[in-house]
């Protein structure tokens, strides 16, 4: 008896009351039965919830690594415009600098920049594991190469917008339109074999290969200081651009300035042709300064738009 336990259960209406009989070991042993059926029940729904969560977040950090890996293949192609335009105002730079008298930036200060921030970021030792497939650290540096030159751009503007100011009179005078737009270089500057002559001696300019009546148009401003036959140079036109600057037009088929005449950069001056000790139609084109020969392609741009907005019609 008293190892045994009753429970007693009382009806509501006070009808029959049932009792049971149950010994203490049994009790006990039904008991931690039910609470380790119950402890591992929650358990494994505890688990199943954990690993149901577990799931669910490493789909959405796929759904997420995905979407970034597409907006990273989209910077990346940005990056890389923006480069190319960069590279563009590089090339207009060191142009404007060949203008204004202005020494190029040296390849190496490009490559480095102006100041900035600097992405070396080794991703392994802040996230353990991390494998950088996406290419992140990569795109950070040119991110950071790029901030660099676009600071150094900068200043080289405003270098170059100050000298401009300064020298507002004088660049109007410095040749640095191509005569002829469309004319390509048939013979080039220096040690040169003459094609009739056939000796080795020094061309003093530049020869634009161009279809006869061709139009040739004055480099800069400047006055009108010769215009006629000059033995080899055939018709030739010489321009005076103060300054020290002179310009000559040879082997042209006729002209349409006459001596003295005040001319405007980009104003027609005459016509491509075969005059002179000349085998085909072209241009012969000198650059000097203080009566020294300069390489004339130092002194225009190659841009054809830009040329041509400078152009008289």
């Amino acid at each position: 008896m008293k190892d045994e336990s009753r429970l007693i259960f009382v009806p509501r209406n006070n009808s029959e009351v049932k009792e049971f009989k149950i010994s203490r070991l049994k009790l006990i042993t039904y008991s931690l039965l039910i609470l380790t059926t119950f402890t591992f029940i929650g358990k494994v729904t505890l688990d199943l919830l954990v690993d149901f969560s577990h799931d669910s977040k490493i789909k959405t950090l796929e759904r997420t690594n995905t979407v970034l890996q597409s907006r990273l293949s989209e910077t990346r192609l940005q990056i890389d415009s923006i480069n190319t335009q960069i590279n563009m105002i590089v090339s207009k730079d060191d142009e404007l600098r060949i203008l204004l008298g202005l020494p190029a930036i040296d390849s190496d200060v490009r490559e480095v920049g102006i100041g900035g921030s600097e992405f070396d970021y080794n991703f392994e030792d802040e996230v353990s594991g991390f494998e950088d497939n996406i290419g992140l650290g990569q795109q950070l540096s040119k991110l950071s190469k790029l901030e660099r030159a676009i600071k150094l751009e900068l200043v080289s503007y405003q270098e170059l917008m100050n000298v401009f100011q300064k020298k507002q009179d004088s660049i109007k005078y410095v040749p640095s339109l191509k005569p002829v737009l469309d004319g390509r270089i048939s013979r080039s500057f220096g040690m040169k074999k003459h094609p009739i002559l056939k000796v080795r001696r020094h061309h003093d300019g530049i020869d634009f290969g161009a279809t006869r009546g061709t139009p040739i148009y004055a480099s800069a401003d400047g006055v009108v200081k010769f215009v006629g036959r000059a033995g080899g140079y055939g018709k030739m036109v010489k321009l005076d651009h103060k300054y020290g600057f002179e310009t000559r037009y040879g082997h042209m088929s006729k002209y349409v300035v006459r001596r003295g005449q005040t001319v405007k950069r980009g104003q027609k001056i005459g016509e491509v042709g075969n005059t002179g000790l000349s085998t085909a139609p072209h241009l012969h084109y000198e650059v000097l300064y203080n009566g020294k020969a300069l390489n004339p392609s130092t002194y225009y741009f190659e841009d054809k738009e830009l040329n041509a907005l400078v152009v008289k019609k």
